[in-house]
């Protein structure tokens, strides 16, 4: 059986649900941290002062996830736990979403609400910008000026991305790679140089692809 591949936002959005005049304003959230959650949900209650909830959940990464939610006054589960459920059907992590209701004078009831919450927190998730979390590979190379070119053509042969580069006396270059593609960029690097050219680095990490590019994770 596969493993599940694992997301995360590089991009939040915001969306808006309406029932029985009862407003219900969702928005996704980038997080790493718990602390970063109760800023975001501490100006979401000062922006909101008038609305009658402002439910949440959200999925930190971990071994095992961080998962937390809260139906902020609403029935037990009808809110916090739904939008939990979705960002686990999605399997995202570093992710948090809200829903902010504005009561409309009518009470929806159990299932009403459930529905109501979910359907809001869609709004956001699909309008939201997502990726997988990809393992990877961050290599620090240090090159005579003669492989430099060899060098980073192998690279891009192998999917490699150049994070910095430096040219001093001799060549500093730091690339990232998934990390399948790391392991064949190594063994391409040895028999092109002879064995010559080693990382002075190596480092496992976490990398996201965005426009074509990995990019590194902080998870």
């Amino acid at each position: 059986m596969s493993e599940t591949k694992l997301c995360t936002l590089l991009k939040g959005a915001q969306g808006e649900f309406e029932e029985k005049k009862s407003r219900f304003l969702s928005q996704s959230f980038c997080v790493r941290r718990e602390e970063e959650v109760a800023e975001i949900l501490a100006g979401l209650r000062k922006q909101h002062y008038d609305a009658r909830h402002v439910c949440y959940a959200y999925i930190l990464h971990g071994n095992p996830p961080v998962e937390k939610s809260s139906d902020d006054g609403e029935p037990a589960k009808t809110a916090g736990l739904p939008m939990l459920d979705l960002l686990r059907a999605a399997s995202l992590r570093n992710t948090l979403i809200t829903v902010v209701r504005y009561f409309g004078g009518t009470k929806l009831g159990t299932g009403g609400l459930v529905r109501a919450y979910t359907a809001a927190a869609k709004e956001a998730l699909n309008a939201s910008v997502t990726a997988e979390i990809l393992p990877a590979v961050q290599l620090l190379l240090c090159l005579d000026y003669g492989f430099y070119g060899k060098v980073t053509r192998l690279a891009e042969d192998c999917a490699g991305t150049v994070l910095s580069l430096q040219f001093t006396e001799t060549v500093s270059l730091c690339l990232l790679f998934r990390e399948a593609d790391s392991a064949r960029f190594l063994s391409a690097l040895t028999e092109l140089s002879g064995g010559s050219v080693v990382p002075e680095k190596t480092e496992t990490l976490f990398a996201v692809e965005a426009e074509g590019k990995l990019c590194a994770l902080s998870l």
